[in-house]
């Protein structure tokens, strides 16, 4: 088991690639990692993982072990108590309320290694309440899967953040109000009502915008095959391995990312390819980062536990198997 330990906060920056989820999110210097406020399941989780099921390891981000925070060490990293966060281009809010508490895990960052990552984040189960839930929660929480894709599709978009490039298109009219900022960089970050918009038969419009090109170029449309081929093939597996497990991971997500530079995705496509084919890579530093083109994990395990004799979770894994079904619709439509 990691030790809680304390952790210098004047090296933790703002994180500015989530989706969705909680305020309070950090970053550690490097970009590799990721330090955010958890729960003791959590943790817990994270840690059986490595002790008991090492197969599930390759599909959630690598656990790093847990941080002790004070509210003051929190504050001089750059948090707020408002839920804002102080970055390099001003003061901003993140998705989420804050969660109040000193523990903090640290994961591997997934968005590490893409110049622009494209992320949507896709919170999984018609059921989004734990056994531990009050009553008015249970309630409002069931309102919201009955009223969206979490309860016919067993999933929902939670978040969205997109690069649109330095020279944006356009914002639709209809899209203004599902759009929580639009960043001089070129990105769209898309509130959590955007994916509550969406019934079974429409959802796939929030995917055909997250994944397909906007110029439908060569490259874009090479780039979105890849990219559907990629995300389908790691959702199925897994789907196929949780199917294996007697788990309940309410509120859990998928996180799909990939890269939103055309030219630096098959620059870095170029890069692996010549890598592979030399079968060696370079030598790098210990703390240097590969560049990556896609990444598929499991996220938010912070009311998930092991459910022996209770049978595969099959709240979360309708999810998982209706997200694979659309992204192998999108890829034949593509493909037509």
């Amino acid at each position: 088991m990691a030790a809680t330990k304390t952790f210098d906060p004047s090296t933790l920056i703002a994180f500015g690639n989530a989706a969705a989820g909680h305020d309070g999110v950090l970053s550690d210097a490097s970009g590799g990692a990721v330090v955010k406020p958890c729960t003791l399941a959590e943790i817990a989780f994270y840690e059986s993982i490595a002790a008991s099921h090492p197969d599930l390891a390759p599909h959630l981000p690598t656990y790093l072990g847990q941080l002790a925070l004070s509210a003051d060490q929190t504050a001089a990293a750059n948090v707020i108590e408002s839920g804002l966060v102080q970055t390099a281009t001003g003061v901003e809010r993140l998705h989420g309320r804050k969660l109040e508490t000193e523990l903090h895990i640290v994961l591997e960052n997934i968005t590490a290694g893409f110049k622009k990552p494209n992320v949507m984040d896709l919170k999984l189960g018609a059921q989004l309440w734990d056994e531990g839930a009050k009553a008015e929660k249970r309630a409002r929480l069931d309102e919201v899967s009955a009223a969206t894709t979490s309860g016919s599709l067993g999933f929902r978009i939670a978040g969205m953040r997109t690069w649109k490039g330095p020279s944006a298109p356009e914002i639709p009219g209809d899209l203004t109000k599902y759009l929580e900022k639009v960043e001089e960089s070129g990105y769209w970050v898309y509130n959590k009502m955007y994916g509550r918009k969406f019934a079974a038969d429409s959802v796939e419009e929030g995917f055909e915008s997250f994944i397909h090109p906007q110029g439908k170029s060569e490259d874009e449309l090479a780039r979105a095959r890849e990219v559907l081929e990629f995300f389908t093939s790691d959702v199925k597996d897994i789907q196929k391995a949780f199917e294996g497990k007697e788990s309940r991971m309410y509120s859990a997500s998928i996180l799909l990312v990939y890269e939103g530079d055309v030219d630096e995705y098959h620059k870095t496509k170029k890069l692996l390819t010549e890598a592979a084919e030399k079968e060696k890579v370079e030598e790098e530093d210990d703390d240097a980062i590969s560049p990556k083109l896609a990444a598929v994990k499991m996220i938010d395990f912070a009311h998930a536990t092991w459910a022996p004799g209770k049978g595969p979770d099959e709240n979360a894994i309708r999810g998982m198997r209706s997200t694979a079904s659309i992204l192998e619709n999108l890829l034949k439509k593509l493909d037509a």
